[in-house]
């Protein structure tokens, strides 16, 4: 008989342990979410994944609403066996439409440190960052193709570690070995600038830093940065799945809105926050929260249990074990 799964949720404060833990018999995993909802905005979290064999568990960090017609933003990491990459796959859902799956390699092992992973949503543009490089962007073609923007959802922010292994190393064939049990993902320093659920609207966006002209499309010198990250580590593009579609999906033939409000063939990072006082100049091996993280933070809480958390010096653990 296979043991029934049990997870635990534990977190360490960076200056003292808080006494916490929770256990689900039977459950799907390990999460916490943010109290407050958002529609447009940027985030970031940095994450350290699980060392060793992790194969079988996805570790996320996503953005979701609920319901059949939901919108929903992915980074999840799917575990290895040791010694192989942990693959990151992100995913896009827009009026309940998914199937949007993207899949890399990371330049740097993401097991050994906490890195930054971020998303930019503004009227125009999503665009998923690691360590400051766009390895997606999803721009708003919606006028020209019909396909759905993410553009009046609130969506709430994540975190989960769970079992996968039905599909997430080798497509199943690899599971779970419940022996390296606990395997823990570690979350630290969310920072989320954003309209929320008492102000979310397209006039507060506009008023925003990560709305103004400079950040509604990706300029060249980012689209090279996304060129070469495709190119040199993507595994899996839904863009390029033609059996799957029987075609190549409309939105794919963009990387730039179709309805800006300036000339895309302008210099878009002339007016652009400079590297020393943007967010995405974050420092991934600083031991601890940089200026613009430390600022502030959202509150976020644990899915089970309920825990409250209220400062960016916390670091969260979510971790998954097998019992009886």
């Amino acid at each position: 008989m296979m043991p029934c799964k049990k997870k635990s949720v534990s977190m360490v404060n960076a200056d003292h342990d808080f006494a916490s833990v929770g256990w689900i018999i039977n459950g799907t995993g390990s999460g916490l979410s943010s109290y407050s909802q958002y529609l447009f905005g940027y985030f970031n979290m940095r994450v350290k994944m699980i060392p060793g064999n992790s194969a079988g568990t996805v570790t996320t960090f996503y953005f979701t609403s609920f319901g059949d017609a939901h919108d929903e933003l992915d980074f999840e990491f799917l575990g290895n066996v040791t010694g192989q990459p942990i693959i990151l796959q992100t995913n896009i859902y827009a009026s309940g439409k998914g199937d949007r799956e993207q899949r890399i390699f990371l330049w740097f092992d993401p097991t050994l440190d906490f890195h930054n992973y971020t998303i930019l949503w503004n009227p125009q543009q999503v665009v998923f960052y690691v360590d400051g490089v766009p390895i997606r962007v999803y721009p708003n073609v919606e006028a020209a193709t019909g396909v759905p923007y993410l553009k009046s959802q609130l969506m709430y922010a994540m975190g989960t570690i769970w079992d996968g292994d039905s599909w997430a190393t080798e497509g199943g064939r690899v599971k779970i070995d419940w022996d390296n049990a606990p395997f823990i993902a570690s979350y630290r320093d969310y920072f989320a600038d954003a309209c929320t659920d008492n102000d979310a609207s397209t006039t507060c966006a506009m008023a925003k830093w990560w709305s103004q002209p400079q950040l509604q499309a990706l300029d060249d010198s980012l689209i090279g940065q996304l060129d070469w990250v495709k190119k040199n580590y993507m595994v899996y593009d839904y863009c390029n799945d033609y059996a799957r579609f029987n075609g190549t999906p409309p939105e794919c033939a963009y990387t730039r809105p179709t309805s800006i409000l300036y000339n895309t063939n302008s210099s878009l990072s002339s007016s652009a926050p400079s590297p020393t006082s943007s967010p995405f100049s974050v420092n991934p091996s600083s031991p601890g929260p940089s200026p613009v993280l430390s600022m502030s933070s959202r509150t976020l809480k644990y899915a089970q249990p309920i825990i409250l958390l209220s400062t960016s010096l916390i670091i969260l653990h979510i971790s998954m074990q097998a019992g009886f």
